[in-house]
């Protein structure tokens, strides 16, 4: 029987990146920004789902599961991740986890082969998060509007489903230098509620809004972020005040920035610098408290 906890399952089940790259890593190459980074650290963190889409063609290996593995290091201590078998998978594992702290990975939505999913058994990991499951998953293509149609027209998933699947990442391969670089194209969030504009579209593709997270700059080789106005209302989506959000933000950013130096920590320095940073933020909020309880 398959066991979602199961490291044998997931090596036999599903495609590791050979060349496993910590976040700290993909911005120290340039992958990503260290803001991007934090801000992406935060909504993973608050139970957000993740979508990382590449092209195929002409540049197949652009490193989606590279990309995928490595963002699931900003998972919480003490998540589940569930490790599924794509056309194959049951969801028998349903009423064995707690869907608040569960984290369900899918290799790939695609149908090129069995172990991707496609079909309803691709709408029925979509909508886990309607169940208050996380899921994370990997698509072929080109840009976000490429994965929405994908979504909206190929697997005729409602836009009430589409709407809670978070974090959308497309990446690729820039420039004409070797080695190839990798970049994060575009971060967008997928709005949980539409405007009466967009719910007045003629078409389900043009009913989902996304909310800008990061862009990358082709001519200067840098990375446009979120605005002030789009980080306000993260914050209300994952349920915190804008200035905590964005000084928790600024404060992720300047860590991420010291783990990315040299050529960036891996997965194991980069997990233990994290868990040091939050225990130590942990610890200043207990203290801000005690001390405004002893004012009072």
């Amino acid at each position: 029987m398959f066991d979602p906890r199961s490291s044998y399952h997931r090596r036999m089940w599903h495609y590791e990146s050979g060349t496993p790259l910590s976040v700290a890593q993909l911005i120290s190459l340039g992958s990503l920004d260290a803001r991007t980074a934090a801000l992406l650290w935060l909504l993973i963190e608050h139970h957000q789902s993740l979508i990382v889409s590449g092209p195929t063609d002409p540049t197949p290996g652009v490193g989606k599961t590279t990309t995928l593995n490595a963002l699931l290091g900003f998972l919480p201590t003490g998540s589940t991740m569930v490790y599924t078998v794509g056309m194959y998978e049951e969801f028998d594992f349903l009423n064995e986890v707690q869907p608040e702290t569960t984290c369900v990975l899918a290799n790939e939505v695609s149908d090129h082969l069995s172990i991707y999913m496609w079909g309803r058994v691709a709408r029925r990991f979509l909508k886990l998060p309607e169940q208050n499951f996380a899921i994370a998953t990997s698509c072929h293509a080109d840009t976000v509007s490429d994965v929405l149609a994908m979504l909206t027209h190929e697997l005729k998933l409602p836009v009430s489903d589409v709407q809670r699947l978070g974090i959308i990442v497309n990446i690729g391969l820039v420039g004409r230098l070797w080695p190839p670089r990798r970049r994060f194209l575009t971060v967008n969030f997928v709005r949980p509620v539409a405007t009466t504009a967009a719910q007045n579209a003629p078409n389900a593709h043009a009913q989902v809004e996304l909310i800008p997270l990061a862009t990358w700059d082709a001519t200067t080789d840098t990375f446009i972020p979120a605005t002030a106005e789009a980080l306000a209302e993260l914050a209300t989506i994952v349920g915190q005040m804008p200035e905590d959000f964005s000084a928790a933000l600024e404060s992720r950013t300047a860590l991420m920035e010291t783990l990315a130096e040299g050529r960036g920590v891996g997965m194991h320095a980069m997990r233990e610098a994290m868990e040091e940073f939050l225990a130590n933020a942990d610890a200043g909020d207990s203290s801000a408290s005690d001390a405004q309880d002893g004012a009072n």
